[in-house]
């Protein structure tokens, strides 16, 4: 089939090796297929004979080859499903099987289902994926391991939305590639792999000895070695379930990105599509058998909500919080947005808002896995419920609070969990609620015990006390940096080139602010000099780079992951961060004594958040310099290379900008501006630059050694970090500056890496390194 794609292409004439090795595959199946349909099998024999200089390769077309193996694949008894979809075919297999039988493709909208009594009634036929709640229940009808590992793997209730028998095993099994760009799904598979590789030593993409894109059926099936019964009840619904749950809500939200601008004729189609991948998630949500609001009944996470609401006080008027919000705002999505268009005529009402509400139910969803979590670590003090419960919410907070995710790890997996240390998890978990985008009231209160949650963000950033609360929902810019980089490091390019379009963790007045946002929008506010100003550090140049890496075009359009990461990682990290800290300063210094003391308190604090970011120890021995992603983690980065690390363990320049950080909001609210311009100019702006030298300048030394068709990340990591300092050098020296741009030049193919050598380039920054007052 596939050669018969390729030379429906070709003339007889062609010198391609396709035409010969199409010939050569069908004389092994043809005989086969003899036996089935004589002139079928004689059609596809003529249409991929190799014949040079006769007639047309495939002359009936590559379609009519796919209807006749179509219609004979039942005598072969081989599955459609087993052969897939032709990338440049648009029937499948079974499609055309469909055809030839003369049948119609089963449309998701033959029927209605309702779910959870009425709470929500679907718009298309999910009946059949709706009864894996049956598998639920038939496996925790049996009292022994053999019986449910049966049901687990086998099924036997519920069929796909391909009408293909699955189970509860394949929901996980089956993930990969289906999950390939949901952002929760890859922020697991990064964790497992993780723990996988750095913890228990495993082979990169390995955990327990199994791919990470089954980690569920994994844990699962680890759960079942233990013979640990009842927790293999709920792993698979809090595991596979679960994600199966928040694939299909990513889908829906495409299903909405795709439309918009698309042409109307194809609107009540896509909406169909809409709907029926959110029908899914709701199908996999709820379940069959469930009533409203009803414990007693279904076997699902809508379920698993109802009975631990009422241990937290979330099960006033009848339904949970927590299901009666989701229910809510899948209603309102087809209500507020499908019904009415929206996703084909507006970005901010249809895909935005879209987007929006998938990732409220997501969040709601991780709610009772946090109650679930917490009421075994003080009622139960089952270790094994305990490890299960926090291995599904540890993901989430890797990607944002890494520290607290070492932590609990340790306490919780690695450690067999303690009663005496439920205190401090809790503390640490809450102080985690932020990033996972959940609240102390949303979680409630075991049983009404007082344990002091606050939703407060910390508002100290590594010694520097950040001065108006309200600016804290804006320093956690760097959760997003972090994640595109998860993202990108697993392969989800476009879930990431999403995140940094429209933002994820950034919410100020109710709506999201993005990286992009923050590259392209704010140059006018910035009181950069001359500097940045019509040369290779500009803004539109910035977002351009920074698009070019995510997507893989223009200067990145033959690089490897390793440096598309790179690119984009250094590029946020080096000048975005490095601009916006200087620009913050600078305003504020500009505005001393002018302006209200809170505008220009409020520049200084974001200076210094951008400078440090959200991201830090926030358990002394639990240290997260690695993950950090502004230049205080370059700076401890690079201290080591360079030998300027103090008795803490980090950078001198780091532990210098935190005391004069401090001091510099003094002076301004003494408003002693002489003062503070010195002390910006002359200690700040200076040691700002430090890291990001050090770091051009390790990555010369690196590079030196590389050629120009290394897979290496250093060479776009040297080339990103060189686009902050060299428009400073510029202005000292453009010769020497030229120069330095020339030898850190990513250019994947083209002329070698750092030609002139390192030493050139260490002599070049030390021939300007008075004018740059370092």
């Amino acid at each position: 089939l596939h050669y018969a794609v390729e030379n429906e292409e070709l003339s007889s004439s062609s010198e391609s090796g396709s035409l010969a090795a199409g010939d050569a595959l069908s004389r092994a199946i043809i005989p086969v297929m003899n036996a089935i349909d004589s002139d079928k099998s004689m059609q596809i024999m003529t249409n991929m004979k190799f014949e040079k200089g006769g007639s047309k390769p495939v002359e009936d077309g590559a379609e009519r080859v796919f209807a006749d193996v179509a219609a004979m694949i039942d005598g072969l008894k081989v599955d459609c499903y087993d052969i897939g979809d032709h990338a440049s075919v648009v029937r499948s297999i079974c499609e055309f099987q469909e055809n030839s039988n003369g049948s119609e493709n089963p449309s998701p909208g033959a029927g209605f289902v309702s779910l959870a009594g009425g709470d929500y009634i679907s718009g298309t036929d999910v009946s059949n994926e709706a009864k894996i709640a049956l598998d639920v229940k038939d496996m925790q009808s049996k009292d022994n391991i053999d019986a449910m590992r049966t049901v687990y793997k086998n099924g036997g209730n519920s069929l796909s939305s391909d009408d293909q028998p699955q189970s509860l095993a394949t929901l996980s099994t089956t993930s990969f590639p289906r999950m390939s760009e949901d952002p929760m799904y890859n922020y697991f598979r990064y964790t497992f792999r993780s723990i996988g590789q750095d913890e228990e030593g495993e082979r990169l993409g390995v955990f327990d000895d199994e791919p990470v894109e089954q980690y569920g059926d994994t844990l699962v099936t680890d759960l079942m070695e233990l013979n640990q019964i009842e927790v293999v009840k709920e792993a698979p619904i809090v595991t596979n379930v679960w994600m199966t749950v928040t694939h299909h809500l990513y889908e829906a939200v495409r299903e909405c990105q795709s439309m918009y601008g698309a042409s109307s004729d194809f609107e009540e189609e896509n909406k169909l599509d809409m709907t029926y991948e959110l029908d899914l998630a709701a199908a996999y949500y709820i379940g069959e058998g469930q009533l409203k609001g009803d414990k007693n009944s279904g076997f699902l996470l809508y379920n698993l909500a109802e009975k631990i609401a009422p241990e937290f006080n979330q099960d006033t008027g009848g339904v949970s919080q927590v299901n009666k919000k989701i229910m809510d705002l899948m209603n309102g999505i087809k209500s507020d947005i499908i019904d009415q268009g929206l996703c084909m005529t507006s970005l901010s009402d249809g895909y935005l808002e879209f987007r929006s509400r998938v990732n409220s139910i997501i969040r709601t969803m991780t709610i009772p896995l946090v109650q679930k979590f917490i009421w075994h670590m003080f009622i139960t003090k089952d270790s094994d419920f305990v490890e299960l419960y926090g291995l599904s919410i540890l993901p989430q907070i890797k990607v944002c609070d890494p520290s607290v995710y070492e932590y609990i790890l340790e306490k919780v997996v690695f450690d067999d969990f303690s009663f005496e240390t439920a205190d401090d998890i809790l503390r640490a978990l809450q102080g985690s609620y932020s990033c996972m985008g959940i609240t102390c009231n949303d979680v409630g209160e075991l049983n009404g015990r007082q344990d002091g949650c606050s939703d407060d963000i910390s508002a100290t950033l590594r010694g520097y006390e950040i001065t108006h609360q309200t600016l804290l929902p804006r320093i956690v810019f760097d959760r997003d940096i972090l994640q595109i980089k998860v993202l990108a490091t697993m392969g989800a390019w476009e879930s990431a080139l999403d995140l940094y379009a429209y933002g994820q963790n950034v919410v100020v007045g109710g709506s999201l602010n993005s990286l992009k946002d923050l590259v392209i929008s704010k140059i006018d506010t910035l009181h950069l000099g001359d500097n940045f100003q019509g040369f290779a550090g500009k803004f539109d140049d910035v977002d351009e780079y920074i698009n070019a890496a995510l997507v893989g075009d223009d200067m990145f359009i033959d690089a490897s992951n390793d440096q598309r990461i790179e690119g984009v990682g250094r590029m946020l990290q080096g000048l975005v961060t490095y601009l916006y800290a200087l620009g913050e300063l600078q305003n504020a210094s500009a505005n001393c004594g002018v302006d209200p003391l809170f505008n220009s308190l409020s520049s200084w604090d974001m200076g210094a958040a951008y400078l440090m970011g959200s991201i830090k120890a926030n358990i002394d021995e639990y240290h997260s310099d690695d993950f950090g992603q502004t230049l205080f983690a370059l700076a401890n980065e690079m201290c080591d290379y360079f030998g300027t690390c103090v008795s803490s363990g980090k950078a001198h320049a780091s532990e210098s900008l935190v005391d004069d950080l401090n001091t510099g909001k003094e002076l301004l609210k003494a408003k002693s501006c002489t003062e503070l311009s010195l002390l910006l100019e002359e200690d700040i702006t200076p040691t700002i630059l430090v890291p990001l030298i050090q770091g051009m300048l390790h990555y010369a030394v690196e590079n030196e050694e590389l050629s120009s068709s290394s897979e290496s990340g250093s060479l776009a990591a040297g080339d990103a970090l060189s686009r902050a300092i060299i428009p400073v050098m510029n202005a000292i020296d453009s010769d020497k500056s030229m120069q330095i741009m020339t030898n850190m030049k990513f250019e994947k193919g083209g002329s070698k890496p750092v030609e002139d050598g390192a030493e050139r380039v260490f002599a070049d920054v030390a021939a300007m390194i008075d004018g740059l007052k370092g």
